[in-house]
């Protein structure tokens, strides 16, 4: 029998490798597996429709090389985003499955609003975190919603790299009175050939009160060597094979 490890699986774009992702088709099969969490990307229509989609354009998913940023909602609904259906809004996949929550990475400076209003007309803030490569975009986005969760940002995950090799207590660091608010960090296996999940950077963010998410792992040595290390979630392609090779 295989051993079982304390750490989760997100689906990455909702298991792009299982599914087409960012699609309704992966919200379903991430609800089929049980997952609690689902890793997607928001982008805005130019009339502020939040929707599920990595690129600013269509071109890589479906053929479409118009930007989303300057469709409108009803012409957006028109394109086939891979599955037969139009695209995903993040309204409709907040209320078609209560039991998913959505960790959404904010993909440039013009979805903050829509994206933040989204869910809260949803009543959805204890449903979804919100990620981005900018820390300066979740800081202001923590600033207009306290109530928000969030990741961290490059610039801040940097920062907590540089004090896991220092060896400095992060009491004494900003991270400590971010805790109501921020309570993950997701990083890749290495930045630019730099190994990032170390084992002193993982305790590192333990101490902080932050799990330890890293991406995008779909090779099944690197789940198992990545959970013994106690990370809290691998973010992958294949969720369906993470559930199996994690038990």
């Amino acid at each position: 029998m295989s051993p079982s490890y304390r750490c989760a699986v997100v689906a990455h774009r909702g298991g792009g490798g299982e599914a087409p992702e960012n699609t309704w088709s992966a919200v379903e099969h991430v609800a089929g597996l049980g997952l609690t969490w689902m890793e997607t990307d928001l982008r805005a229509t130019a009339d502020g429709v939040v929707v599920l989609s990595h690129d600013a354009d269509m071109a890589r998913t479906t053929g479409d090389p118009r930007r989303i940023a300057e469709l409108t909602w009803d012409e957006l609904a028109r394109v086939d985003a891979g599955d037969g259906r139009a695209p995903v809004r993040l309204d409709e996949a907040l209320a078609a499955h209560p039991g998913i929550r959505f960790n959404v990475d904010l993909k440039d400076s013009g979805v903050v609003q829509p994206a933040l209003q989204a869910v809260r007309e949803a009543d959805a803030l204890e449903r979804v975190r919100f990620a981005s490569f900018s820390a300066r975009r979740l800081a202001v986005l923590r600033r207009q919603e306290p109530r928000a969760t969030t990741s961290l940002g490059v610039g801040d995950v940097a920062g907590l790299m540089l004090l896991s090799e220092a060896a400095v207590p992060v009491p004494h660091t900003r991270w400590a009175w971010t805790n109501g608010r921020v309570d993950a960090v997701q990083v890749p296996l290495r930045f630019h050939r730099v190994p990032v999940v170390t084992r002193r950077f993982i305790a590192q963010a333990h101490t902080a009160g932050l799990e330890v998410h890293v991406w995008t792992v779909d090779d099944p040595e690197q789940m198992r060597s990545l959970a013994a290390r106690g990370v809290d979630a691998i973010i992958t392609d294949h969720p369906a094979l993470a559930l199996e090779v994690l038990g």
